[in-house]
């Protein structure tokens, strides 16, 4: 019934719409626009935030945004929250295209991006952002750089990087270029990183329910190397590029739980000489393009894009490890996924009037297999269909954003030696309206009904994980999750005052969470099973702030607070929901010199689920000065200083499953460098 609810309002809104007779303009982003022109709750970071910043995971940059967490397994993991909701449900893109790695099999993946030389990072909160990608419950993270250029490059620009900081003795070098060759526009971009374990606050870690005095969180080191070449040729008719990107990761496992054996204290001891270690490699290929003023077109957007993805975790013998009579070897575990995927746009209408619409076809066949020790789930197929329509329009009452897709996603995977072929029929819609009022107030409504189909690990995984330490069953039966959410925020700028509000309720039908059976296995690991239920989701964000001139510059003070209840229909919470999380910011800008001061504030997390412990709160103080030195007519040095948890205060994610394990990193102090020319 809800669902018909939400299908009708969002029909009859359309229909009363396109019965007015106004002059339209276009600003939205379902065109082909950009997201940061959506009517929707969107953050833009601009990607010299992250460029000069220091180097940290996809989560960690940005979860001091509001709606927005991290669950962290190290400095090397941060896989995104948005307003309570995780893994398959918030959606990671690169340029518009979905990330295919595999981060969804576990909580110890990372999420496999390159975060060098980006143009900004673009976050849309809530179901709405099924316009851009299917099964978007939470909302998307799409990370935009300019490797293939769509519009040429004007002149040749290089940047080279050294970065430095304290609590991991890490260093980070870059370079990058752009520029236009003959009429072709080339990119070409590495980094390298390597951090060693990084410090915590003594006593921060928890082991067996006691705290550890230690002052480095082991096995806690990360390394990378990325590199990634565009080409892109751009005329009257259109673009056309390719591009061909590279990442290479190795990290430590702070943490990997282990079945307990018979000689307890003996693998205790060789536990201490083994390390484990995760190595990751990616390899992608993307072609685009777009041609203008064809027959009956405006234009033709299309892509084809095909990964190889890899991650192998497995034991190394540290340095000086003697193999002992009867020690235990252990085989590596290795994730694949390889993928294609080709996606197409049709921009329909007469665009120049205004009235932009939009029909997309997305075509993607993915393979998952998991080979080696802990491979708790047999080789999953999957191929995934996708239709959608959607309109634009800018009336003089509402601007209007609306879309629909259909979704059919098929997977073939098998738990034991029962095959199965699971097919889901997903239809999706969103509406969002917004209103400019007198007095600087903005108004938006968005209201969605949009589906998720259950992910490979929640239908066919069949065995022990020992990252999150227990054993974890799936469930072949379970149906597509359906997010019907309303969402309303009001937005108040006058004389440098500004307020932006938000507040939603998602009632989610066929949840999908893990259920502690409440028995143990033979190795005493905890049985937990892929259940559903109805859930709801219902939260606020507000922030209000000043902007005033001085004469050193301007500056901005600002405060913001977010909370999310979730609970079960038939009672209870919804396990690692994100805490209250209070954001305090003072920023000073001027021609040369920027200085960002961030107080984090999150609260006691006591509301908590079946199994769950209670998290206490922190307050992390960071701050950012970055300034910009000319040297001669186009070269330019940026010196960033940098500082994180100034207070070394004793932190950790209510949302990861090794928060005890695994907390936050202690104070942290960095330098970079970047010299442009």
């Amino acid at each position: 019934m809800k669902k018909s609810l939400y299908f009708i309002l969002c029909f009859a809104f359309l229909n009363v719409l396109y019965a007015m007779d106004e002059e339209i303009v276009v600003t939205s982003s379902l065109g082909g626009s950009t997201l940061a022109e959506i009517d929707s709750p969107v953050f833009v970071i601009k990607g010299d935030d992250i460029n000069y910043s220091g180097s940290i995971n996809l989560g960690d940059s940005i979860d001091y945004l509001l709606g927005v967490n991290s669950s962290g397994f190290g400095p090397g993991v941060g896989q995104p929250i948005i307003r309570g909701m995780g893994g398959t449900r918030v959606r990671i893109l690169s340029n518009g295209k979905l990330v295919r790695d595999v981060s969804g099999l576990g909580s110890d993946h990372l999420n496999d991006v390159d975060m060098n030389d980006l143009q900004q990072i673009e976050v849309v909160r809530g179901p709405s952002s099924l316009l851009y990608s299917n099964g978007t419950m939470g909302g998307i993270i799409n990370i935009v750089d300019q490797t293939i250029a769509n519009k040429d490059f004007e002149g040749s620009d290089f940047n080279i990087g050294l970065e430095r900081q304290t609590a991991n003795m890490g260093t980070a070098g870059s370079f990058s270029y752009k520029g236009n060759v003959d009429g072709i526009n080339l990119t070409y971009a590495l980094k390298e990183v390597n951090f060693e374990s990084h410090d915590v606050p003594n006593g921060a870690i928890i082991h067996e329910g006691s705290p550890e005095a230690k002052t480095s969180l082991e096995n806690s080191d990360f390394a990378t190397f990325s590199q990634k070449f565009g080409l892109s040729v751009v005329d009257d008719s259109g673009y056309f590029g390719f591009s061909l990107g590279k990442i290479e990761n190795t990290y430590g496992i702070a943490f990997h739980g282990e079945e307990e054996e018979e000689h307890g204290g003996e693998h205790g001891e060789e536990e201490e000489e083994e390390r484990i270690q995760a190595d990751t490699e990616s390899e992608n290929l993307t072609i685009e393009g777009a041609a203008t003023n064809l027959r009956g077109l405006d234009k033709l957007s299309y892509f084809f894009q095909a990964n190889d993805n890899s991650f192998t975790e497995g034991h190394v013998e540290e340095p000086g490890h003697e193999e002992k009579p009867g020690e235990e070897e252990h085989e590596p575990t290795t994730f694949t996924n390889e993928s294609f995927e080709f996606g197409m746009k049709m921009d329909i209408g007469n665009q120049a009037s205004g009235n932009r619409q939009n029909v997309t076809i997305n075509m993607s066949q993915e393979d998952v297999a998991i080979i080696g020790e802990e491979a708790f789930m047999k080789p999953v197929d999957s191929q995934m269909l996708s239709f959608g329509y959607f309109i634009c329009r800018e009336l003089d009452v509402v601007d209007l954003d609306f879309g629909v897709r259909l979704d059919q996603v098929n997977r073939d995977g098998a738990i034991g030696s029962t095959l199965h072929d699971i097919s889901e029929s997903d239809l999706s819609t969103a509406l969002t309206m917004g209103w400019d009022l007198a007095n600087n107030v903005g108004l938006t409504l968005g209201i969605s009904s949009v589906a998720r189909a259950p992910s490979e690990i929640e239908l066919f995984m069949n065995g022990t994980h020992l990252a999150a330490a227990r054993v974890e069953i799936g469930n072949v039966n379970l149906e597509s999750e359906r997010s019907n959410n309303i969402d309303f925020s009001v937005n108040y700028e006058n004389d440098g005052y500004f307020v932006n509000a938000s507040v939603y309720s998602n009632a989610v039908d066929n949840y999908i969470y893990l259920l502690d059976s409440g028995t143990r296995n033979a190795k005493n690991l905890p049985i937990t099973n892929y259940r559903q239920a109805d859930a709801d989701f219902n939260g606020y964000e507000v922030e209000v702030g000043r902007t005033f001139i001085t004469d050193n510059g301007e500056v901005q003070i600002s405060y913001g607070r977010e909370e999310v209840v979730g609970t079960f229909g038939s009672g209870g919470n919804v396990p690692r929901i994100t805490p209250i999380k209070n954001v305090y910011c003072f920023a000073l800008e001027n021609e040369n010199v920027i200085y960002d001061i961030k107080i984090i504030d999150v609260q006691k997390e006591d509301d908590i689920g079946f199994g769950e412990s209670v998290t206490d709160g922190y307050t992390m103080v960071d701050f950012d000065i970055r300034r910009s030195i000319a040297i001669g007519s186009d070269e330019e040095l940026v010196l960033s200083v940098f500082g994180r948890n100034l207070m070394d205060e004793k932190a950790r994610n209510h949302t990861s499953y090794v928060k005890n394990e695994v907390p936050l990193a202690g104070r942290n102090f960095g330098i970079k460098l970047n010299f442009n020319f």
